[in-house]
């Protein structure tokens, strides 16, 4: 499915609306079922807009910060990898190993924390933005649950943000 090919994406969730109309449940079941079963996955983006000249080169200092003097720890939780695709290698921080990384060049960097968040920088191609993507993650043991460990989610993203001091 291409990126922003919204009529396969409408056909999928019909046929998932219509298995779980089979099964006697909502979509809202199914997403929780697929929560309990690979673990509860959120992600939040922030885009901070730089306007001007000045504002380019404040976001080419963040990438190169970012790049030379990574974080060792972000959120209490300790940077195990590194991913840098614009130098296309990956950086283990535990063994402090390098490898190389077979993917398209592109000025992002990517960090893995031992709690099994991930955060991504990059700068925008087409205006004057960085872009920080978060994923973070919990294990949903019991539907019930829902809503206490989404919570938690949503403050591991906030703080993870308020330590990266954005």
């Amino acid at each position: 499915m291409r990126d922003k090919d919204a009529v396969i994406s409408c056909a999928v969730l019909a046929e998932l609306a219509a298995v779980a109309k089979n099964e006697g449940k909502t979509l809202y079941d199914i997403l929780i079922d697929i929560y309990l079963e690979y673990g509860f996955y959120k992600e939040h983006l922030i885009s901070i807009t730089k306007k001007g000249q000045h504002g380019a080169n404040e976001i080419k200092q963040m990438m190169d910060d970012y790049r030379t003097q990574p974080p060792v720890e972000i959120n209490g939780s300790k940077v195990v990898k590194i991913n840098d695709i614009l130098l296309l290698q990956t950086k283990d921080c535990v063994n402090h190993t390098t490898k190389p990384i077979d993917l398209p060049k592109s000025d992002v960097l990517q960090f893995f924390l031992e709690d099994g968040s991930k955060i991504t920088v990059r700068p925008s191609g087409t205006e004057p933005k960085i872009k920080f993507y978060f994923s973070v993650k919990e294990t949903l043991h019991r539907k019930e649950d829902f809503e206490k460990i989404n919570m938690k989610l949503n403050e591991k993203i906030n703080n993870i943000v308020k330590a990266m001091k954005l």
